[in-house]
């Protein structure tokens, strides 16, 4: 990879990206409220734990993967800033789904739960959409990564790794929401997202001990 020293407009991309991030996170628990006022709202709170962790880290994967994506691609191209943006743009959007879908998940742990007047499938839709536009918009991330001619073979394949795993997120969001255009299978359309800790292990598994032929090939001759 390039030991090129960042220039001072991509440090300044990635310190906006980082900050549009940790500002994501803020209002997600910000727009809870702020501070109790009853042991209610508390216990509320409480409930609330679980899934505001669980959307914590949400967030926390895809600025985790942007950081990844953006040491690979070393000084980048007008792709990669756009892709950027892009992401950047959508996670500001994506957090509203994420509160609404921590606060559902409370309200029913505490017993106040009115299913968002018959509309949760709506909600897990707008959830569902985010996740996947996300998802592939990190996958292109990585895929302009893999352009880097700084990269090594190495590199390369770990980058192409990464696109699929991310295309695999997508295609999995892509199920659970046609799933929440079904009213009889909106209550499974979250669990589908379960599913991802085998498909991705499938894949990383065959993928980490399936060598490309020229790459065999090349170490044979060194």
């Amino acid at each position: 990879m390039s030991g090129a020293t960042m220039t001072g407009g991509q440090a300044r991309l990635d310190a906006f990206t980082d900050a549009a991030f940790a500002f994501a996170v803020t209002l997600m628990v910000a727009g809870t409220g702020g501070m109790a006022p009853d042991y209610r709202q508390l216990e509320a709170a409480l409930a609330g734990a679980p899934s505001f962790l669980i959307a914590f880290a949400l967030i926390a994967m895809f600025w985790l993967a942007h950081v990844r994506a953006r040491r690979m691609a070393g000084d980048g191209d007008w792709r990669f800033l756009l892709l950027t943006l892009a992401l950047v743009f959508t996670v500001l959007l994506y957090v509203h789904p994420l509160r609404a879908m921590a606060s559902s998940f409370a309200a029913f742990v505490t017993g106040s739960a009115n299913d968002y007047g018959g509309r949760l499938g709506q909600m897990f839709a707008l959830y569902g959409a985010g996740f996947v536009l996300m998802s592939l918009l990190t996958a292109g991330l990585f895929a302009t990564a893999r352009r880097n001619p700084a990269l090594d073979a190495a590199g390369r394949r770990e980058a192409g790794g990464q696109v699929a795993i991310w295309s695999i997120l997508a295609a999995t969001g892509i199920v659970s929401t046609s799933l929440t255009f079904f009213r009889a299978t909106v209550p499974v359309a979250p669990m589908v997202y379960a599913t991802l800790p085998v498909s991705i292990g499938i894949f990383s598994w065959r993928y980490k001990w399936t060598e490309p032929a020229g790459a065999a090939l090349e170490e044979s001759r060194s």
